[in-house]
């Protein structure tokens, strides 16, 4: 059985395998260039006051490079890969031999329904789990003092391609894809389910789960009206919402309020003689009139030192899915499937 799913399997593996060493051959020719710019800006083994202006310089010589590009696109691409083994390995692996007939020539042998299946679960789900956690690893060493300086870690998009996460969903998307194939016996219908199912849980993971995760940190200080800040005005009520960037680096802003000192958010409203449109001197006097009304910024965000917390929490729940559907196909296809 093995040798057969290898057989089935050994064509999408091999144009897999050579992508996976053309990205892989793209981060180590590019890893002198990282590591000379971040010598060449001063961050290389910076352990000085003056760190964050090196790591902003840093950033900046990367920018316009080929490794810079290069680490948008590693990103972009781990973020794909499970949809793609989603789509291509997982819905057709099953679905083929359904759509085809050819599974009732393997259930006349010897061969149970259920170990059949269970070996191409293990061997393409094996190999789906080595490729992407191989380029995840090799991603996260390559990008380790762009990530430092960036201090973007946890940025949602850049997270999803670092560490176990990107394993985690590699297996989910292949798995959904099998089940989905099982159950509709339609290779392109198997396919389009995939693709939205797969799509739905990459969205919804950063966006519902992984708040659900983490521990927040929730702190309050004083609006510096003196940093940069934008307003939203209502022309008619004059009510404003300030919008203020935290200054917390190497963090996941969940949110970000400025509230009274009541607790309240803050919505004004403003005085239309100094702040607004029909302010004379709004530049000058809207920051004054904002000091005056003893307002602070409350900001919940994750922390930094969380990361592997997170990843590993998260990285549970997505393998939590695998097994589940995984048996839901074993005892689908050992009691449904005639």
């Amino acid at each position: 059985m093995i040798w057969l799913t290898w057989r089935q399997f050994r064509a999408s593996a091999l144009i897999s395998g050579a992508l996976l060493l053309a990205l892989l051959a793209g981060l180590a020719l590019t890893w002198t260039q990282v590591t000379g710019l971040a010598a060449q800006a001063g961050y290389h083994g910076c352990t000085t006051d003056a760190c964050a202006a090196a790591a902003a310089n840093f950033m900046d010589l990367l920018q316009p490079e080929v490794a810079g590009d290069l680490n948008k696109a590693a990103v972009v691409i781990l973020v794909l890969v499970p949809v793609l083994l989603g789509l291509f390995w997982g819905a057709p692996l099953v679905a083929r031999e359904l759509e085809t007939g050819t599974y009732r020539m393997v259930f006349s042998q010897s061969v149970s329904r259920g170990r059949w299946l269970l070996v191409k679960l293990g061997v393409v789900g094996l190999a789906a789990a080595l490729g992407t956690g191989l380029l995840s690893l090799a991603l996260s060493r390559w990008a380790t003092l762009i990530d430092a300086a960036s201090g973007d870690r946890l940025n949602p998009l850049v997270f999803g391609a670092r560490g176990l996460v990107p394993v985690g969903y590699a297996l989910l998307a292949f798995v959904v894809g099998v089940t989905a194939g099982l159950l509709l016996r339609r290779t392109v219908a198997a396919m389009a389910v995939t693709l939205l199912v797969v799509a739905g849980l990459q969205i919804a993971g950063p966006l519902v789960v992984r708040p659900l995760l983490a521990d927040p940190i929730t702190v309050t200080v004083p609006l510096d009206v003196r940093g940069r800040y934008g307003i939203s005005m209502n022309g008619s009520t004059h009510e404003i919402t300030l919008h203020v960037e935290p200054s917390i680096r190497n963090a996941w802003i969940l949110s970000s309020t400025v509230i009274t000192a009541s607790g309240a958010e803050f919505t004004g409203p403003a005085d239309p003689a100094v702040c607004g449109p029909d302010a004379p001197d709004d530049h000058r006097t809207c920051p004054v009139w904002l000091e005056s009304q003893n307002l602070s910024q409350k900001v919940v965000y994750v922390p930094g030192s969380q990361f592997w917390m997170l990843q590993w929490r998260e990285f549970g729940v997505l393998i939590a899915l695998t097994g589940a559907l995984s048996a839901l196909s074993l005892w689908w296809i050992r009691r449904r499937l005639t």
